[in-house]
């Protein structure tokens, strides 16, 4: 399948991805003609492999197994859609994708009636969605030929399009929904506290903090500068949810192991020393301007010249010096590097 480079479409696939939260985000978004005819308790994520793998048009997508309330196969294919424009060939793409998960099912050695498959698009971008919802409307129109052309309509779930108070279900779907509604408006900031505020009972467990832990990430790693910067994250967390502090620190511990492994891989591609190095250098540096981003606010000038001309070992001093430090000019005075030992590594 196709790398999930977006943090949109991780977030959507991690959360999407327990059948739990997909069961009942599809039963209660779904029209109820539509859900009434499923039986939400079967259903199941059918395998990755079970789509062609040069069909991985969007790398986001899920497809669910289901029973029919009468007995016989279905599935649901969701599609996540958060690009800044609509997709105008999505009918296109859904039909494909239906095709294949027919052509599949055969292939498995089934027989009979093919399996009902239920497209649905889940869309929270910025742009209108103007797209008509059946293929039918991308074919040429010829009244006498119409009954040759596959209407193929699909479900389109537009976040935007509802209220807050339209948006429930359990912690996970319900804050879930709020974010992927609020992550590209500049509204985020001011409801934010709000959204944290629903998971302060989920944060007790330990599968409900992996949750969290999550959604703090995609926070950090999706909003804009503009909407969030990264201090108004990090107090937000830390007054609204027990432990806020050491959320964000252990946020900050994982993305760095992430950037040095990838600043690592990326000189072992090259296949030279100089490679390796540079790659290191390159994903501490864009760490380290993040956490001192989170800690201080917009950094200056002179701070950005800084990261931009150190050599690797500098940058592990001036990250040493990110959580104990009072002021930015703490982080990067020169002469203290003998006591580093007093200080929290990052």
């Amino acid at each position: 399948m196709t790398a999930l480079n977006s943090p949109h479409d991780r977030f959507f696939k991690a959360v999407f991805g327990r059948t739990e939260v997909a069961a009942e985000f599809l039963e209660r978004y779904l029209p109820t003609t539509a859900a009434q005819a499923l039986n939400w308790k079967t259903l199941r994520t059918a395998k990755d492999s079970f789509l062609d793998p040069e069909l991985a048009l969007h790398p986001a997508d899920l497809l669910y197994a289901v029973d029919l309330r009468d007995g016989g196969p279905g599935y649901v294919h969701v599609l996540f859609e958060h690009k800044s424009y609509v997709e105008s060939r999505i009918g296109l793409d859904l039909l494909r994708y239906r095709v294949r998960i027919w052509e599949q099912w055969l292939n498995a050695g089934n027989s009979g009636r093919l399996p009902v498959v239920v497209p649905v698009v889940v869309y929270h971008g910025a742009a209108t969605w103007r797209v008509s919802r059946q293929f039918a409307d991308e074919v040429e129109e010829a009244p006498a030929l119409r009954a040759y052309v596959p209407a193929c309509v699909y479900h389109l779930i537009d976040l935007s399009g509802y209220q807050d108070d339209e948006l429930r279900g359990a912690v996970m779907l319900h804050t879930a929904l709020l974010t992927l509604k609020y992550i590209f408006r500049d509204e985020l900031r001011e409801r934010l506290p709000e959204i944290l505020g629903l998971l302060r009972d989920l944060a007790q467990s330990s599968m409900g903090l992996d949750y969290v832990r999550t959604l703090l990430r995609y926070l950090a790693q999706a909003a804009s500068i503009d909407r969030l910067s990264g201090d108004e994250l990090r107090q937000a967390v830390t007054q609204t949810l027990s432990g806020g502090d050491e959320l964000m620190l252990t946020i900050a511990e994982q993305w760095e192991q992430q950037a040095t492994e990838r600043g690592i891989q990326k000189g072992i591609q090259r296949g030279i020393q100089k490679g390796i190095e540079k790659g290191i250098e390159q994903g501490e540096a864009r760490l380290l301007k993040q956490l001192l981003t989170w800690r201080f606010g917009s950094l200056p000038a002179w701070a950005e010249a800084r990261l931009a001309g150190a050599e690797p070992a500098r940058l592990e001093t001036w990250a040493k010096r990110v959580l104990d430090a009072q002021t930015l000019d703490a982080v990067f005075v020169e002469g203290n590097e003998g006591n580093e030992g007093n200080s929290r590594a990052v």
